[in-house]
């Protein structure tokens, strides 16, 4: 009975501390506008496969990436909410640009550097730079259902949580917690 009750007192400290070094208990208070967050059910290690390509053909891979903030953005052009968002995500790139924080959008159309280019240029986007996952290899490794779906992924190079959707990457308050994350 003694070791049961040992093991029933290890369990709960157990638990206590997982919950206190999960995300919503972190040093950096996630924002209401990032409010979609989900930091439960996709945080953790990134997939096995986690490649994709740039507008030259070289393949990366974004574990290359670890001791950099990164927030992956899964994308189209023909994905209307995704257009809608991608002003924000380019401002957010040159505004963390000085700081190991990086924006990796990467466009699932299927046409290929060309297409991406032509609507980077066209809509003045000159922050990203072009990345491909054209048969949506990346996607499925990461079980996305949908675009835009965005990963932030620490400098411990694990997965913080996914925004299903559409956010204000912009914001001064999201900005501050890019940073704080890149402070840590």
């Amino acid at each position: 009975m003694k070791a049961l009750l040992q093991y029933i007192k290890l369990g709960v400290i157990v638990a206590i501390s997982a919950i206190y070094a999960s995300p919503a208990f972190a040093n950096v208070a996630v924002p209401d506008q990032l409010s979609k967050l989900d930091t439960a059910t996709h945080a953790g290690p990134l997939p096995d496969k986690t490649e994709f390509s740039d507008e030259n053909g070289n393949i990366h891979d974004l574990k290359g990436f670890k001791g950099t903030v990164m927030l992956v953005n899964l994308w189209a052009t023909w994905c209307a909410p995704c257009v809608r968002e991608m002003p924000d995500l380019n401002d957010l790139a040159d505004k963390m640009a000085d700081k190991p924080f990086r924006v990796i959008a990467i466009s699932q159309d299927r046409g290929g550097a060309k297409d991406v280019q032509a609507f980077f240029d066209e809509n003045d986007i000159h922050n990203l730079d072009v990345a491909l996952d054209p048969k949506g290899a990346l996607a499925r490794s990461f079980k996305v259902r949908g675009l835009p779906t965005s990963i932030l992924i620490g400098k411990d190079g694990n997965v913080i949580g996914y925004v299903e959707g559409v956010a204000p990457w912009a914001d001064p308050a999201i900005i501050q917690y890019f940073t704080d994350l890149t402070n840590d």
